[in-house]
């Protein structure tokens, strides 16, 4: 177990500064979270659809959580976003009768293609066949119409971003994300330096740990998502909205992320990060509870974690969390220290 106020650098320090941005080599980034919730809330509400079942409209943008950054690497403009939306909707039946609902899309990121984003909708209303046909217009018509608006968002993302990004470069055009800019072009220059060589892509792995804490599934639930609890067993500031959509940071912004399910007492999921990982870049998290007699059973499994930073995360969640939870809290009683 780590000693108070150490432990592996991935899980404490503080992040450093990029250097200078020589001929758009480095790594640079632009924040697009805020840019993106006001286009985003200027294409998808007042959209609407009808038919002889009836008619809906998305009225308002309840909220936008998550992450969009824009980044340039060697002259290419490279986008990551992870965002969760929450709209409200409001509809008619043919013979006037209203009804409500919400929805969802819980996962806006790069990784999908824009028709396969999934809408999930909610009547709020009480339920009959007249109100559920409304229900189904907004699933299937007005759903369509989000996924169109959500790549005209990219599109727009990608030409609002790369005019500041990307840096002209002497004696070419650069083109980038469909973006060309314009640079002159000098006389007789010299031929071009050779240019470092690539690194391997990023190659992302999946952990899997389980422990056991002397405590009911319930109170090893609130030890989780608690404050209070997390900020006395990690001994550093923390932020917890323990709700889907929610969001997180511990160990003074070190890690952070936004929850994308939350069952009491039983699972967890987040969509979890390092603040050193690359911009826009989220591994999920699952943590599953099993009580037996006594004991809980803590089982986590962490898909998309960089190589390079596996065996470091793993150690962390033990010796940084768990092993200061059963000190701390009195979850390790009886139990025999298994050498984390």
């Amino acid at each position: 177990m780590a000693k108070w106020g150490e432990g592996d650098p991935r899980w404490i320090v503080e992040e450093r500064e990029d250097g200078t941005n020589a001929n758009n080599w480095h790594w640079t980034e632009k924040n697009a979270t805020s840019w993106s919730k006001k286009v985003l809330t200027e294409l998808l509400v007042n959209l609407s659809a009808s038919d002889a079942t009836g008619e809906a409209t998305l009225t308002e943008m309840d909220s936008i959580t998550g992450d969009a950054i824009a980044n340039c690497r060697k002259g290419k403009l490279i986008f990551f976003y992870e965002l969760v939306l929450k709209l409200k909707w409001k509809g008619k039946t043919p013979d006037g009768t209203v009804c409500n609902g919400t929805l969802q899309i819980p996962n806006l990121s790069e990784e999908q293609d824009m028709e396969d984003i999934e809408v999930a909708v909610t009547l709020t209303s009480d339920r009959t066949p007249e109100r559920n046909k409304v229900k189904d217009i907004v699933r299937k018509k007005i759903a369509e119409l989000i996924r169109e608006q959500l790549a005209k968002w990219f599109t727009q993302l990608k030409e609002e971003y790369a005019v500041n990004l990307v840096k002209p470069t002497k004696g070419k055009a650069t083109v980038t994300a469909g973006v060309k800019v314009a640079t002159p072009v000098k006389k007789a220059e010299a031929a071009p330096a050779a240019k470092p060589i690539e690194k391997a892509a990023q190659r992302n792995v999946t952990i899997s740990i389980a422990d056991d804490f002397r405590c009911s599934s319930e109170q090893l639930f609130r030890a989780l998502l608690t404050e209070d609890q997390v900020r006395a067993y990690t001994q550093s500031e923390c932020k917890i909205d323990p709700k889907v959509g929610g969001e997180f940071s511990m160990f003074g912004g070190n890690i952070s992320g936004v929850f994308k399910e939350v069952v009491p007492h039983s699972k967890i999921v987040q969509a979890w990060r390092f603040k050193h990982w690359k911009a826009g870049h989220f591994s999920d998290v699952t943590m599953t509870m099993k009580e037996k007699g006594d004991i809980c059973t803590l089982t986590l499994t962490q898909s998309g974690v960089p190589e390079a930073d596996a065996e470091s995360t793993k150690a962390g969640w033990q010796s940084n969390q768990w092993q200061r939870m059963k000190a701390i809290l009195g979850f390790g009683q009886g139990i025999p220290n298994l050498g984390f």
